[in-house]
């Protein structure tokens, strides 16, 4: 009696290279034959061999070293290395309100100095004036003499005085015409206001930091690949190496997740952990990626209209969107920065690295839904490969437009500035 369809493929053997359990039609191809083959008890007790002597080798490891004494040092050693960051940020802070209250007190001494130079010129043209205006009584009685003395004048002496009463008559001309005209020149304050201002847009380049707008994402377990398992906190995703033949059924070896959140306004940052994985894309999607269903998971980030990521695979990373693709030079990533600009009249994407805090590539794209962080991570037959959301703000923490007042105000009030930034809980750049 021949065999039946079931049979054939029910399990019967234990490819120890494929690490996964072989048909009757599987022994029938070529793919296994050079393949070490176990039965499937020799398999289990083999595999419940390994684990025990791990769990061996691990419980030593563990007595050996002490544990305890081991934790307490890298905590201590974590507490020493963020108090000298957290003194190296406020002392660069001090620096820069530094060197904005100099150049504040500057240009404020400047403009004084130059209000004293204007009013000491009106000053002196309004005495002029009064001056000369005195004088015309004077020069009218000289031309009146003038006239008086037309017969027994001599010509010499009366044309020397003509001339000098026509210099005192063109010198009160010219004055009373500047009076008409703008009395001061205000183009040195004018172009101190230009420096100043320039000084703002100049700023304006560096700041605000990406990470001012920080934000704690999860993923949605609801949008998430079933091949993908989430943390319980839902900060973290691992996806674990697929037999070669397990692959096979996928039309794709990316599998993908959406965070809970989704963004319509305003600017958001986020950061995840890419360290440890070969192959991952991290970006956003719009709310009509989500909407697609199930299948939309076993499909890579940034390969259609509505997904926008950076993607890494075989120690390369790309930008992708839709069917276009950008090389992006640097390859060494363990933890990424997303900032996402939504406000009105924008639509920008930039990622940086971490670590560096330099960017790494930016989107312009006019984003017409809400937007979801979004990420991928591809199978392997090798290794394990998982993403971690970081938690780069406090819960219930308020940024900042309060708190920098207040900080701002202590400052110019005489009050200790580094006291009111301690309290702010500012968090440290990538950074960017």
């Amino acid at each position: 009696m021949a065999p039946t369809m079931r049979q054939l493929n029910s399990p019967v053997m234990y490819c120890v290279n494929c690490q996964d359990t072989l048909s009757t039609q599987c022994l029938m191809i070529d793919t296994h034959r050079k393949h070490r083959w176990v039965t499937l008890k020799d398999a289990e007790a083999e595999q419940l061999e390994n684990i025990k002597g791990r769990f061996e080798k691990l419980v030593s490891k563990a007595r050996n070293g002490d544990i305890e004494l081991q934790g307490s040092a890298a905590k201590q050693k974590l507490e020493d290395v963020y108090k000298k960051a957290r003194e190296s940020i406020l002392g660069h802070y001090e620096k820069l309100w530094e060197m904005l209250e100099n150049n504040q007190k500057h240009a404020r001494f400047l403009v004084e100095a130059e209000r004293e130079t204007q009013l000491l010129n009106l000053n002196q043209l309004e005495e002029d004036a009064e001056n000369y205006l005195s004088k015309t009584d004077e020069m009218m009685k000289n031309i009146q003499a003038l006239k008086k003395q037309k017969k027994t004048r001599n010509t010499i002496d009366q044309l020397a005085k003509l001339k000098a009463l026509e210099i005192n008559m063109e010198t009160t001309e010219v004055l009373f015409s500047s009076m008409k005209e703008k009395l001061f020149d205000d183009a040195r304050l004018r172009a101190l206001e230009s420096s100043v201002k320039n000084i703002v847009l100049k700023s304006k380049e560096l700041l605000p930091r990406p990470w001012e707008f920080t934000e704690n994402i999860t993923f949605n377990k609801n949008r998430t690949a079933e091949e993908l398992e989430v943390s319980e906190d839902a900060s973290q995703i691992l996806l674990r190496c697929f037999s070669a033949q397990q692959l096979k059924k996928y039309k794709s070896p990316w599998f993908s997740a959406v965070a809970d959140q989704s963004f319509s306004t305003g600017q958001h940052y986020w950061e995840v952990e890419v360290k440890g994985s070969q192959s991952w894309a991290v970006g956003v999607v719009e709310q009509s990626w989500k909407e697609k269903g199930v299948k939309q998971l076993n499909h890579c980030l940034g390969t259609d209209r509505v997904s926008w990521a950076l993607q890494s695979h075989e120690g390369e990373l790309t930008a992708l969107h839709k069917d276009e693709s950008s090389q992006v030079k640097d390859c060494s990533v363990h933890r990424l920065g997303v900032y996402i600009d939504l406000s009105k009249g924008k639509g920008q994407m930039k990622i940086y690295n971490v670590s560096t805090g330099l960017m790494l590539h930016s989107f312009s794209a006019p984003f017409k839904k809400p937007v979801c962080p979004a990420f991928s991570l591809r199978a392997t037959t090798s290794s394990t490969a998982q993403l971690k959301l970081c938690r780069i703000t406090q819960d219930n923490q308020q940024y900042p437009q309060q708190e920098a007042q207040m900080s701002v105000c202590s400052r110019t009030g005489g009050g200790s500035h580094s006291g009111a930034y301690a309290e702010s809980g500012e968090p440290s750049e990538q950074s960017r």
